[in-house]
């Protein structure tokens, strides 16, 4: 079971890591790094300084990602220009 889940994971996050890259349902992708990187960052607290600045850098980015999405050269932005002609 937990060798499943890991492979569904990882699937997971690299569909998601693809559709942040070419703007494909950028807020809603952007919630799974926010949470991921609240749970790490949390568990960093026991790792260092720079394990925490690490986590919380890369959640500050997903959080700017799922507040303003991503209007500029990506396919959210192409299909929300059609949309409003």
């Amino acid at each position: 079971m937990v060798v499943l889940l890991s492979y569904l994971f990882t699937t997971l996050e690299t569909l998601g890591a693809i559709a942040l890259i070419l703007g494909l349902l950028t807020r809603l992708t952007a919630v799974w790094p926010v949470v991921e990187f609240a749970i790490t960052g949390s568990v960093g607290l026991m790792g260092g300084i720079g394990a925490l600045t690490k986590d919380y850098g890369l959640m500050a980015g997903a959080l700017v990602l799922l507040a303003n999405g991503s209007p500029l050269l990506s396919i959210d932005g192409l299909i929300a220009k059609k949309a409003s002609k």
